[in-house]
């Protein structure tokens, strides 16, 4: 999608994207925990969902959550596709948490790619600051801007990266997760030399792994190293792999801390068993553990993005 020469824009100083070449490594449900850590943290942030996948962490769809604009529907990433056909700024769903707005994904994002492709033959790279420029007018209301960056498409990718200052990417610890990082490593390196110079790699960490397998996280360090740089820095906190817990707060549209709070109330197992609760009312102890690492891993990214300013 990269050929010609352009014209740069200076994203904002904390702009951070969250991609991988991949699925499924956990980039969205990151980007949605990263987002919230620094809402809550008292920083106006906005969340940029750049995917055509129905991600909906944050219970934005499925539980109504936030404050819909004007207008017709920027649910489905159908704001996201107006924005970028139309040339007008982003339109967000405003307070989905305090502090928090969010340009939500959906299926109408992928609706960008052949649109995108009919512009490169006319506008040439320029293309990829499309998301660049319906950015800059909201920019700088906010303190942290966060994009979650597709991986299912090369021109979405680059849409963010053009967008973006700071990458951070997350693996797992397959084989088909680290090669998609050097999927990423091509776009990162395409958009940085010909759009976006600002554009920094800083950091990429194993997600959802055995925190207690060192001498494996090592190998997987030198394969995240073989693809982005050997000066890649590596974010310390490993998010141990909890499935009933993540899932189930994920159903609920809750963030980790947020399903912790409803550990109190929960439903217990004689209650299930009694008849009187349902196995979906019961909170996992385990989401403790849980959320403790996520919030220490959205710590970190923070500071390895500052980092990279």
């Amino acid at each position: 999608m990269l050929s010609d020469a352009v014209e740069w824009i200076e994203p904002p100083q904390k702009c951070a994207v969250i991609g991988t070449g991949k699925g499924g490594v956990g980039k969205s449900m990151i980007a949605a925990h990263f987002a919230g850590h620094c809402a809550a943290s008292g920083q106006r942030t906005l969340l940029v969902c750049v995917t055509s996948q129905d991600d909906d962490d944050l219970g934005i769809k499925t539980f109504g959550r936030g404050i819909q604009p004007d207008g017709s529907s920027v649910l489905d990433g159908l704001g996201l596709y107006r924005a970028i056909a139309e040339r007008a700024p982003l339109v967000p769903v405003r307070e989905v948490r305090p502090n928090l707005d969010v340009v939500p994904g959906g299926e109408a994002v992928g609706e960008l790619i052949p649109l995108l492709m009919h512009r490169m033959m006319t506008e040439g790279a320029t293309v990829v600051l499309s998301l660049a420029r319906a950015l800059a007018p909201l920019a700088p209301w906010y303190d942290q801007i966060v994009f979650d960056s597709a991986p299912e498409n090369d021109s979405l990718e680059q849409l963010a990266l053009g967008a973006g200052r700071q990458l951070i990417v997350p693996t797992r610890s397959d084989d088909s997760s680290i090669k998609g990082i050097r999927r990423i490593s091509r776009n990162y390196k395409s958009v940085r030399k010909q759009v976006n110079p600002h554009l920094r790699v800083a950091g990429a960490f194993l997600y959802a792994s055995n925190p207690s397998a060192t001498s494996m996280h090592a190998e997987v360090n030198d394969d995240i190293r073989k693809e982005l740089g050997q000066s890649t820095p590596i974010l310390p906190t490993i998010v141990g792999y909890r499935e009933k817990p993540a899932r189930n707060a994920r159903k609920l549209g809750l963030l980790f801390s947020e399903y912790e709070e409803l550990l109190p109330t929960s439903a217990k197992s004689y209650d299930v068993a009694a008849g009187r609760a349902k196995v979906a009312d019961v909170v996992p102890d385990s989401i403790v553990s849980l959320s403790s690492d996520m919030r220490r891993l959205s710590t970190d990214i923070l500071e390895y993005c500052e980092r990279a300013v």
